[in-house]
């Protein structure tokens, strides 16, 4: 069974994304700040990582670029923040795609479903 993780820290939107990832055939694990998510991610190495640009003790773009060199899965960033400058961010740190909040669930699916087959992203290594 593939695996995500979810790198978010509010409760209502990281449950929301649990149970999309869920509902796509992920065995889901969840963290609400950057620390935990490296730990979980120490334990295991998921075949998707969804990461918020705004983390309580860490800016998601500076997760991402520790996690990049750990991650052979992909890695998307989820946020508010939809300037292109932040999306651009993102994709210089090291995320295979950015997407931005708020966002339809089953849209949100479709997107990852496209990411993860290819269609978006770059080439695992």
């Amino acid at each position: 069974m593939a695996t995500a993780l979810v790198i978010e820290d509010d409760d209502d939107i990281r449950g929301l994304l649990e149970v999309v990832l869920e509902q796509a055939g992920y065995a889901v694990a969840a963290a609400a700040t950057g620390a935990a998510g490296m730990q979980a991610l120490a334990v295991q190495e998921p075949d998707l990582m969804l990461v918020d640009v705004g983390l309580p003790d860490v800016e998601g773009y500076d997760l991402v670029r520790q996690a990049r060199p750990l991650i052979s899965g992909h890695i998307v960033m989820l946020s508010a923040r939809s300037q292109e400058s932040d999306a651009q961010l993102g994709l210089e740190a090291g995320a295979d795609e950015y997407l931005t909040k708020p966002f339809r669930p089953r849209d949100l699916r479709a997107q990852l479903a496209g990411i993860v087959a290819g269609a978006v992203g770059r080439d695992p290594r």
